[in-house]
Parts: structure tokens; sequence; C-alpha cells
């Protein structure tokens, strides 16, 4: 008899998260990006891109060599290529990627319109934290956008808050205080929003080099976007 996956097996759909979520977070992420005004030519970096989870669905979708992505297991991009996204398609449209684990962003050349972050902070100590979105100002595109992930304390069971260190945590989470948010995006340099976007477990935050890059027309095609889950975002 066949053991079910669980969250962290050793499996292209389970060691990222949830497997009976995996097309449901690709989706969400791809749906965020719709709303944001994700075009062709966008150039996106995808922080733990995993197997490709929202990966299959962006490569096709922008011109060639506009996705990148981080991923310190190959692994899991080599079964994700396998398996998600097929070689040819690998070949036409020339993902790039990076093996590093601690955020480096200056080896794929230019600047992003969008970096992605789904549920990577909520598996790093505080300091590797402020190392992720301390780059991201120099990576970032006049108006682009950092779309991330946290785990809150009042949407977390038992993880550790605010952990002190510069440590990755997996399988494990962690949750950060909404002051510690605060504190993280305000030493980035990065104005920050809210967003209430739908996740099963963690809140989404977008962040900019401009406090306009979220205007009041991107503000409006939120509202009541899937389902009601977008109501207007919060601005700090």
């Amino acid at each position: 008899m066949t053991t079910p996956l669980k969250a962290g097996d050793r499996h292209y759909r389970a060691y990222v998260g949830p497997p009976e979520r995996y097309d449901l977070m690709g989706l969400s992420q791809m749906g965020l990006l719709f709303t944001l005004g994700v075009r062709e030519s966008s150039r996106i970096l995808d922080i733990g891109c995993g197997s490709l989870r929202v990966g299959r669905l962006l490569i096709p979708f922008l011109d060639a060599g506009h996705y990148c992505a981080i991923e310190p297991n190959r692994w899991l991009v080599q079964e994700g290529i396998l398996h998600n996204l097929g070689f040819e398609m690998y070949m036409r449209r020339r993902p790039r990627f990076s093996h590093n684990s601690d955020f480096r962003y200056d080896g794929f050349g230019g600047r992003f319109d969008f970096i992605l972050a789904q549920s990577i902070l909520s598996h790093t100590e505080v300091g590797l934290a402020r190392r992720c979105l301390s780059g991201l100002r120099d990576a970032l595109t006049d108006q682009g956008l950092f779309l991330g992930t946290f785990l809150l304390p009042n949407r977390a069971e038992s993880c550790r808050v605010d952990p002190e260190g510069e440590a990755w945590c997996y399988p494990e989470c962690v949750s950060f205080s909404e002051p510690r948010v605060h504190a993280l995006f305000q030493a980035s340099g990065l104005a920050y929003w809210k967003l209430e976007w739908f996740h099963p477990r963690q809140t989404w935050y977008a962040a900019s080099r401009d406090s306009g890059a979220l205007d009041a027309a991107e503000v409006a095609l939120m509202n009541g976007y899937a389902r009601g889950f977008c109501p207007r975002p919060q601005h700090y």
C-alpha cells in the first residue's frame, strides 16, 4: 500500500509544503501577479522556486529568459523540469537558476519587476530574513514589487516567534510579530503594504522602492478579487 505524502517528504510535490495544496499555491501566486499587472515582458525572480510550483505557469507565459529563480536544492529544480515543465519548454524559454542559499540576487544581470518569496520567510531566523530584504532595493526596478509571505503569531500554532540568528529552519516554521515585520521592511528602505490576498496560513506583504508603486487603480482591482479575499491593502 502506498503511504500518503506529507509536507516535508522528499518528493517534488511534498518537500515544498502540503502536497494537496501544490496546485492551489501555484495558482494563488499567479493570480496575485495577474492582479498586479504582470506582462509577458516582466522580469521575475522566484526566491525558493522549489519544483516550479508557480514556475510551471510563469515560464511558458514570460518572454524567454525572463524567469529567474533561486533554489538551493538542485534536485527540486531538476524534478520540476522533468515533471512540470518538460525539456522542450525549458530549452525554448531558457529559465535561469541560481543555487545559492544566502539571498544573492546579483547573478542574473538587470533588475526585476516582481520578486516572489512565498513561504520562504517562514523558515528563516531574523538575521537571514534581514539579509533577504536588505538586498531587494538594488534588485527591484523603480516600480518593481516584492511579494512575500510571513507567518504571523496569530496564524501560527507552536512556532518560535522572532527567532534571533542567521539559520534556515526547515521543515520547522517560524513566525514574526508585526512589529518585527515593520522593523525589517523599515531597515530595508522599502515602502510596504500588508495585503489580504488569500493564503491558508500566512500573510502576504508587498514592498517597493517607490511608495506609489501600488496606485489607486491597482488597489481598486484588488478589492473583492477572488471571492472577496482581497480588500484594500493597508499602506505603511
